[in-house]
């Protein structure tokens, strides 16, 4: 039977290929990484229960989209690229065979893929073995969540994901179709109370999440740890409507899908083709050929930077899907930030431009940015090759920095024209709902900010294309180099100086616009720029040119390009020399200020000063101390200098009924303390700097009901930036600190966590810490 061929012949071939195991992997490690990231859960939940089980499951399976639209999309595709359609459509094969046949193939290899994800998970529980809520292990607990979700999610994305491919017989709507269906599901889950109806809303869910979410709601912990999921009527409901979602689809695909050459092809292959003049050969003799002189100078390659640049546009312009991600900008910006001004401070508020352009255009709309980036670098590296004209592109004497430059300015025009787009969603948003007043500026500058740090996400994406040199791959590998510096803090990664393209973040506000977040915020993106021109160096050197063998002969040709003196090799090693030297300045700069002026605390390291203040003086927390009677206090606020001085006394009287030997005062560490000084004689015998905790012994001690004084100097002056957001304590409009930043007497510890608590805790924030750097005991909320 000649489907069974075909399902055979697909289903060999795709698991002959490196890349279906590359994939296996890398959902592999994602399972292990989601299950141990989200194991942080309540003492008396399994972090192995069931439900949690098949939760992760569903939200790798998501992810894992993107495996499918690599797997479903070349099988639909492969055949067009290739130029084998017009043979294959001659043949004695029928429609519907060709069509079953590569569909069941497709999806057996995903469904191999996808067994990764419980195989991980069971990989990740026994890692988890340290954990104190790792429950019995169950094997069915695993297989219920593949065969339940995994599966059946699997068969309606990849009938979407198949049948595009088909139809559109192009690789880039396959791609836009699972970006579209991944958005949609993390916005549907983000909105579990969008549909009302009880009825309606778990059936609405094509990850059959809701449904789950709907079922367990009402679980006790108890249940939750050892209830198996089964096969509730709700699920089983859901899950039958998706399936016939998906047979509708492959329907439509069946009905739709012309098994011959689109004749649009056709017609497009006639009006290229140019009918060759007449050769009269009775005239035959030599033919002068004239001299070209060649110029390859400078200006020559300038010319052709921007002729790859322009042509790259042309052919992505030219796309009919093209039109449709303009539109899908503007659209999802509108959806996704229609409610920007109903959760900004919990009421309703106006959609003013500030709230628009960091809520709807920067942080809602980033992921489908990032997903475009990875989608159209991979285009445009891939161009030629796809087209089946790299051999002759490549014959052409064009440097291998035109070739890279010009289609990362082309990128860099899709990126401005995206933020284009998403503006204009950004603007309805406030007209829909009344709001005119659009504050172009700002506008201009979020859209700048927002820009630079998508270029050095486009440098790294066309950097890994070319390295990985295998477009599906290259896609996942530009997914994870995006992922992996926003969960590197899990990892014990949190300087941003390791994280590529990170920075502390900004915030804007009407009284104090950018305030001091624009310098941190500049500086980390200078840094990261020099790293994206090293990853373009590179690229350059190991840009593929006709057939090249293997690694080696890449490492050769690489090596050979960055030699001194041969070829343009003089001029990457110039380029790449400088972007070296920016790296080591500006990362020193960087360093200099995060690590010398301030301080600089490791994942390790947060939360040890509260339990080594609490370790070292818990024992104090009784001891009897003087009580504030009056203060008088003289403040100086500096807000051009970003300083304060605090000076003043304390009159402390003994309220209790016992005498006290000595008097204990903190101070929080971020202060620096001039002096201090006691009306009476008293001898320091402590003074711990790195606390702030300090003993002063009174030579006679003060008797119940007698009373001194506490003159104190503390200044507090903000030093360069920290890797955190910087504090707001004083700024030009809007300063704002509290009793904090004065003197404490006593220990402060009556509340304190015992010591075994604390040292056990060393990982965790210390009590009122605003950012994960410069954090002393006991500190306030920072001021605005």
């Amino acid at each position: 039977m000649r489907l069974g061929e075909v399902f055979r012949f697909e289903l060999a071939y795709n698991l002959r290929r490196p890349s279906t195991w590359i994939y296996v992997a890398i959902l592999f490690l994602m399972a292990i990484w989601m299950f141990l990231a989200t194991a942080d859960e309540p003492a008396s939940a399994h972090i192995n229960a069931p439900e949690r089980l098949t939760g992760v499951s569903v939200i790798v399976g998501l992810f894992g989209m993107l495996v499918s639209a690599a797997i479903f999309g070349d099988t639909a595709v492969r055949d067009v690229a290739v130029e084998m359609d017009a043979l294959l459509f001659t043949s004695p094969l029928r429609k519907a065979e060709y069509l079953v046949g590569r569909f069941l193939a497709a999806l057996t290899v995903n469904a191999i893929v996808l067994v990764a994800i419980p195989l991980g998970l069971m990989a990740a529980t026994r890692l988890a073995v340290s954990f104190e809520t790792v429950g019995p292990f169950r094997l069915v607990s695993y297989l219920q969540a593949f065969a339940l979700f995994s599966l059946p999610n699997l068969v309606v994305v990849g009938a979407i994901l198949y049948t595009t491919g088909m139809l559109a017989r192009q690789i880039v709507p396959v791609y836009l179709v699972a970006i579209g269906l991944l958005i949609g599901s993390v916005v549907g889950l983000n909105y579990p109370g969008a549909i009302a109806s009880p009825l309606l809303a778990p059936l609405a869910d094509p990850s059959g999440l809701g449904a789950l979410q709907n079922l367990t709601r009402y679980w006790p912990e108890a249940e939750r740890n050892t209830r198996l999921i089964g096969f509730p009527a709700t699920l089983l409901w859901n899950r039958v409507v998706w399936f016939g979602v998906a047979a509708a689809v492959l329907g439509l695909l069946a009905r739709v899908y012309r098994f011959a050459l689109v004749a649009d092809r056709d017609r497009r292959q006639t009006r290229g083709t140019v009918a060759a003049p007449a050769i009269d050969g009775g005239g035959a003799g030599p033919v002068a050929v004239p001299l070209a002189v060649g110029s390859f100078g400078s200006r020559t390659t300038v010319g052709q930077t921007l002729a790859v640049a322009r042509n790259a546009l042309e052919v992505v312009a030219a796309s009919r899907w093209f039109i449709v991600v303009l539109l899908a900008c503007t659209g999802l910006t509108l959806l996704w930030g229609w409610n920007v001004g109903e959760t900004l401070f919990d009421t309703n508020t106006w959609p003013v431009t500030a709230v628009v352009a960091e809520t709807a255009l920067t942080s809602r709309v980033a992921p489908l940015l990032f997903l475009l980036v990875i989608l159209y670098a991979g285009e445009l590296v891939w161009k030629e090759r796809d087209a089946g004209l790299s051999e002759i592109a490549d014959a052409s004497p064009l440097p291998e920095s035109a070739a890279l430059l010009g289609r990362f300015l082309a990128l860099v025009v899709l990126l401005v024209l995206f933020q284009g787009a998403s503006l204009v969603g950004a603007i309805l948003i406030q007209a829909l709902h009344g709001y005119y007043t659009f504050e172009p500026a700002l506008y201009l500058s979020v859209v700048g900010l927002n820009l630079a740090g998508y270029l050095l996400v486009a440098a790294l994406a066309m950097t890994i294309h070319v390295v990985v040199n295998h477009k599906y791959l290259g896609h996942l590998f530009v997914v994870l180099a995006i992922i992996f510096p926003r969960v590197a803090p899990g990892f014990g990664i949190r300087h941003y100086l390791l994280r590529y393209g990170m920075d502390p973040g900004w915030t804007y506000s009407d009284m104090n616009g950018f305030g001091p977040f624009m310098a941190p915020v500049v500086w980390f993106k200078l840094y990261w720029g020099a790293w994206a021109l090293l990853l373009l160096i590179i690229a350059t050197a190991l840009w593929v040119r006709g057939r090249e063998p293997g690694v080696g002969h890449r490492l050769r040709v690489a090596r050979a390009r960055l030699t001194w003196g041969q070829g343009g090799g003089g001029a990457l090693v110039r380029t790449a020399g400088v972007g070296v030297v920016l790296i080591v300045l500006l990362g020193g700069f960087i360093f200099y200020n995060t690590n010398v002026l301030n301080t600089y605390r490791s994942s390790g390291e947060i939360g040890r000063p509260q339990a080594e203040y609490e370790k070292r003086y818990g024992r104090f927390a009784s001891a009897p101390q003087p009580v504030i009677a009056r203060a008088d206090l003289r403040v100086d606020i500096y807000p051009e200098r970003l300083a304060v001085d605090l000076r003043g006394t304390f009159h402390l009287v003994n309220r209790s009924a016992v005498a006290i030997d000595s008097v204990h005062v903190v101070l929080d560490p971020d202060l620096d303390a001039r002096s201090f000084s006691l009306d009476r004689a008293a001898t320091p015998v402590l003074a711990d700097a790195e606390v702030g905790y300090r003993i002063w012994a009174l030579e006679q001690q003060l008797e119940p009901g007698d009373s001194l004084a506490l003159s104190f100097d503390v200044s507090w002056r903000r030093h360069g930036f920290t890797n955190g957001r910087l504090p707001t304590n004083v700024v030009s409009n809007g300063t704002y600190f509290n009793r904090r930043w004065l003197p404490f007497i006593g220990s402060l510890c009556s509340s304190c966590r015992t010591t075994k608590r604390a040292g056990a805790s060393v990982s965790r924030p210390p009590l009122g810490r605003r950012g994960p750097d410069r954090a002393p005991p006991g500190r306030g909320s920072a001021a605005r």
